[in-house]
């Protein structure tokens, strides 16, 4: 095996300074969401009390794998949360994986976490044989799932495949919009105003059920300025891109996504409640697909949980993981029979219970 030097990076100029390399490693990963500008993003956005703890291996002067964590008393944790649609270790080759893996499970914490994993991806077995190897005890669990356009064939087939799941007469509103209004279609296209295009579809997502929820981007100032940096460094690159349906000048259906691999990843969208008798959402969703196939594209990532609306297009998904190791010490050890038996013995107690807890008085 070559001779691999593992080094933790626990200062922000440091993870500057290794940008270019960082993003040489990631161009062979098939998201777009292992380049330097998301970590980057994510940390400045996201790391509160948090520890800058980013594990880098190098083979002399090139840096051949690279996990971004950070660190939280005991715990090393995946520089990861609700706005991680899926995230991997990165690796020149199998040996440099492995010789990644093996620092980070041998690191003196107590618990290393790590989500959004991707089920079934070979990265997972070898986080978990690493984990073995240091003597950890070690908990995969799932998390959300994914679900996927595949754009095989054309898109009279997907359309055919997927016309009974709509639930609405989708062509239809289309046409009813154009009839009825100046309609504006922007379908997959990089802002020439990056900034206004922001604001404006950030209002729109926030306008309805998920600025009620407190779950919009505008919702939070963190959330905010992350989705803000994510979009200009992106942008630069050429891959960001936006969608919307404007009526009469009115935007009332917006879609973040960047287009990286022939895949478009859809990253945020949203939709003017008033406007639900057209069921804008879907029907940008549809003209999107019909957009995808005449670009050519693979594939249409709709990321995130599962959902209703998702599933009336998709036709496959992705599953992901979160993978626990604890050391086989007092404490971790309590907390990994906690994981292992207590919590899932609890969630099968609440769900046999949930259908008699009687609702809440009015």
């Amino acid at each position: 095996m070559p001779p691999y030097r593992a080094e933790w990076i626990a200062d922000e100029r440091r993870l500057t300074a290794i940008a270019r390399e960082w993003d040489e490693l990631a161009e062979l990963d098939p998201t777009p969401f292992a380049r330097h500008a998301w970590f980057e993003a994510w940390w400045d956005a996201f790391s509160d009390d948090s520890q800058l703890s980013v594990c880098a291996v190098w083979e002399g002067t090139r840096l051949v794998a690279v996990l971004p964590l950070s660190r939280t008393g005991g715990r090393l944790s995946a520089m990861a949360n609700d706005h991680t649609p899926v995230l991997r270790p990165l690796a020149r080759d199998p040996q440099a994986l492995e010789a990644l893996v093996d620092a980070v499970m041998e690191a003196d914490v107590g618990e290393v976490e790590l989500a959004a994993l991707p089920a079934h991806d070979r990265v997972v077995d070898h986080l978990v044989h690493a984990a073995r190897r240091a003597g950890r005890l070690a908990i995969l669990q799932p998390q959300h799932i994914s679900p996927i356009v595949e754009l095989s064939g054309t898109y009279s087939d997907l359309r055919t495949d997927t016309k009974p799941r709509w639930g609405a007469p989708l062509e239809r509103f289309r046409r009813k919009m154009q009839r009825e209004y100046d309609a504006v279609f922007s379908l997959i296209e990089s802002p020439e105003d990056l900034e206004a295009g922001l604001e404006r579809g950030f209002e729109v997502e926030a306008s309805g059920w998920k600025g009620r929820a407190g779950t919009a981007i505008l919702s939070s100032q963190d959330t905010a300025a992350f989705y803000r940096a994510i979009a200009r460094a992106y942008h630069a690159g050429g891959e960001l891109k936006l969608s919307g349906i404007s009526l009469d000048g009115r935007l009332v259906a917006f879609d973040l996504s960047l287009l990286h691999e022939e895949r478009l990843w859809l990253l945020k969208t949203g939709f003017d409640e008033s406007y639900r008798r057209y069921a804008p959402g879907l029907v940008l969703r549809l003209s999107i697909l019909e957009r995808c196939y005449e670009l050519g594209l693979r594939g249409h990532e709709l990321l995130g949980d599962d959902s209703e609306w998702k599933r009336k297009f998709s036709n496959d998904e992705r599953a992901h993981q979160r993978l626990r190791a604890f050391r086989r010490r007092p404490i971790p050890a309590l907390r990994y029979g906690y994981h292992r038996w207590t919590r899932p013995a609890m969630r099968r107690a609440y769900r046999r219970a949930r259908p008699h807890i009687a609702p809440p008085a009015p």
